[in-house]
């Protein structure tokens, strides 16, 4: 009773009236029962955590970072709340940067470093992935108690070496994964936003069908006419067939990464994205209301900003910036959406966000028109694809109300491996001693506890190949960036400089440029590379000393014995080995969920 007095701001005296007993035990029971005493309640758990990535965003295209055109009101909000960090890093295309966030380590330590033009996933039956030997995110707050969730885009394999050695989402630590085995590709989706001119799988084979046919009417004719003879009718029927046989092969390879799954099993096939944004927040939300009485863990993975663009009926011709403008202004939405119904279930306080971009902006993304469908970077050259600032440079904010102060800026160097020791650090939850991480926990930089240097050195991988290393040197106020390899920039439409020659910039081979001595750039004073230091100049040759001397070190770090997820075998597309649904000839489905939202067409996002 002695402590329940004290809780309570008076004492029990046995001299007190009746009455005043009866309404100290109410008061005392109002204690007990409180919703902030239960163990469940959000205040008095471990903090959710909520990881939103999107997709080929630059760093020139939120509102919080410079743009004044795209209205991005939600994440300018989130960054005002929480802390916006200026030198965040990824590495230069979306699998690899996806595998560095979810392990805290760079992939070239488990093999998905790639040595060829190959570097991320694109068939569905690819047999690279995630190894299931390292340690996710998701698996290490999943064993600490959370409810775990990957919504959207995946992208890391989702294939089996044997019953034990899985690369999908569920076999990674996420008790439910409603998106995208691969990516969002210019193949897929409907009439409107598919490149390839056959859309729906019966038309094809109708296409063809009246193509063959229509070459034996034609043999059939040309053999009344007395001009060929029959062994010629034959050999028209073969090459007809032959031809669409082909184009079959060739349009199922495609066609097939076309998916949309939940969990293990395909939901809808060939992937639509009519109301593709809405349905993956409603389903993150709805992940939260059903676990909101445990700690849970939610990565938000947008397709959005990448190609093929698409958006709902309301969003078009929303943004001065076309297209792309609108899928940013959509997925803008869509964050809002989410952080809403945070705050709806009384959970904001207790959640710790993060939001970045998987690379830079797609530069080289035009329309035949010249419309302008890829990010932009702003002031930092390059983009998706190399190591220029512009390809590796993206935007990020994180939240955690109570702990990280509101406007915060971070200028320091910080890359996504960062991501786990922070989720670690905040969650109480501890890494595993058996490995290398080259993250670091971000919360004495976030909580301007300690301003001391995270990353002295950090090592820019394009595949297995370190193309640049940037250097802050102890103490200093500079960062310097040491380039090796670079990829050689053109003029593409509007003067835009990318690699137009090859699409998507490579590692190395004939569109890069080899540097020897490196061009070494001071990113403080000049961010957008534009003019390289003196390699002469003592200084200069002291930075160059100093990183070479880090490499040398880094990569005794690095297993000469390792898997390599991006051979030639492991990305080799095996149509005969991969999920489908519905039954031959077609294996088409369509989502139950999207005739939802088809059928309530008169709710307006904003």
């Amino acid at each position: 009773m002695r402590d329940f007095s004290k809780v309570l701001g008076g004492s029990l005296q046995g001299t007190r009236s009746r009455t005043t007993s009866a309404k100290l035990l109410v008061l005392i029971l109002a204690w007990a029962f409180a919703p902030a005493a239960r163990c469940g309640d959000a205040e008095s758990r471990p903090p959710n955590v909520v990881l939103f990535i999107m997709d080929d965003v630059g760093m020139g295209d939120i509102g919080c970072f410079g743009n004044d055109t795209i209205k991005t009101p939600n994440l300018d909000n989130l960054a005002q709340e929480g802390a916006k960090l200026t030198q965040h890093m990824a590495l230069p295309l979306c699998t690899p940067s996806r595998a560095a966030l979810i392990t805290g380590r760079l992939p070239v330590r488990y093999g998905m470093g790639a040595e060829g033009r190959m570097r991320v996933f694109i068939y569905i039956s690819a047999r690279g992935g995630v190894p299931s030997n390292e340690t996710t995110v998701a698996e290490l707050l999943k064993d600490a108690g959370y409810a775990t969730a990957m919504i959207g885009k995946w992208h890391l394999g989702i294939s089996c070496t044997d019953e034990n050695s899985c690369s999908d989402p569920n076999s990674q630590g996420f008790d439910y994964f409603y998106g995208l085995p691969v990516t969002n590709l210019r193949d897929c989706g409907t009439e409107s936003t598919v490149s390839y001119a056959w859309a729906k799988p019966r038309r094809v084979y109708a296409k063809m069908a009246y193509s063959v046919l229509g070459a034996l009417a034609a043999a059939m004719l040309l053999k009344w006419m007395e001009l060929i003879g029959y062994r010629s009718v034959v050999l028209f029927l073969f090459v007809a067939l032959a031809a669409n046989g082909s184009l079959l092969m060739y349009w199922k390879a495609i066609r097939i990464n076309c998916v949309l799954m939940e969990n293990r099993e395909i939901v809808e096939q060939p992937l639509q994205y009519d109301h593709l944004t809405e349905r993956l927040h409603s389903r993150a939300v709805q992940f939260m209301e059903s676990h909101q009485q445990q700690p849970f863990l939610l990565v938000m993975s947008f397709v959005q900003a990448h190609t093929a663009l698409y958006n709902n009926d309301l969003f078009r011709n929303h943004s001065v910036h076309g297209s792309y403008g609108d899928n940013l202004e959509e997925m803008d939405w869509s964050v809002g959406e989410v952080l809403s119904s945070l705050k709806k279930l009384g959970l904001e306080r207790n959640t710790f966000v993060y939001l970045t971009s998987d690379n830079g902006g797609h530069v080289e993304e035009f329309t035949d028109d010249g419309e302008r469908e890829g990010g932009w970077n702003g002031i930092y050259k390059g983009g998706k694809g190399n190591t220029w600032e512009g390809g590796i440079r993206v935007p990020a904010i994180v939240k955690l109300p109570g702990v990280i102060p509101p406007g915060t800026v971070v200028s320091q160097p910080t890359h996504l491996p960062d991501v786990l020791p922070t989720v670690g650090r905040v969650t109480g939850v501890k890494l595993p001693t058996d490995r290398i991480y080259d993250g670091r926990d971000l919360m004495p930089l976030l909580t301007k506890d300690s301003s001391e240097m995270t990353h002295e050195f950090m090592f820019h991988y394009c595949g297995v190949f370190i193309n640049a290393v940037r250097y802050t040197p102890e103490g200093g106020d500079t960062t310097y960036k040491v380039h090796y390899t670079t990829s050689r920039l053109i003029p593409g439409p509007h003067g835009v400089l990318g690699c137009f020659q090859t699409y998507t910039c490579d590692c190395t081979g004939w569109s890069t440029d080899q540097h020897d001595p490196p061009l070494v750039y001071d990113l403080t004073r000049d961010p957008s590379e534009a003019s390289p230091l003196d390699s002469k100049d003592p200084i200069v040759v002291e930075v160059i000393g100093k990183v070479e001397e880090a490499v040398s070190r880094h990569r005794l770090t690095i297993p000469e014995q390792q898997s390599h997820q991006f051979s030639v075998l492991q990305t080799f597309p095996r149509p005969w080995d991969r999920p489908r649904c519905g039954s031959f000839p077609f294996y088409t489905c369509t989502d139950p969920y999207l005739n939802h939202f088809k059928a309530d067409k008169k709710k307006t996002p904003r």
